[in-house]
């Protein structure tokens, strides 16, 4: 099954302008990541992505469950 949450996305270092790669479970739980550059960047969860990773996994495993049916 797909899990959402280890998926990564770029964020850019606000000091030095490098894009770094981040888990999405990373910015769910607020985590502090440090750049090459040294410069530590806290992650904040704004938008709920808790909730959405939670969400869409569900989807995901649904859909699972829906084909695994049909092979039947």
């Amino acid at each position: 099954m797909i899990d959402i949450s280890k998926q990564s996305v770029k964020i850019d270092c606000p000091e030095c302008k490098r894009s770094i790669s981040v888990t999405i479970k990373q910015v769910a739980n607020d985590a502090l990541v440090k750049c090459s550059c040294g410069q530590g960047i806290q992650l904040q969860d704004s938008n709920g992505t808790k909730k959405s990773i939670k969400d869409i996994n569900k989807s995901f495993k649904d859909l699972e469950n829906t084909f695994k049916k049909l092979g039947k």
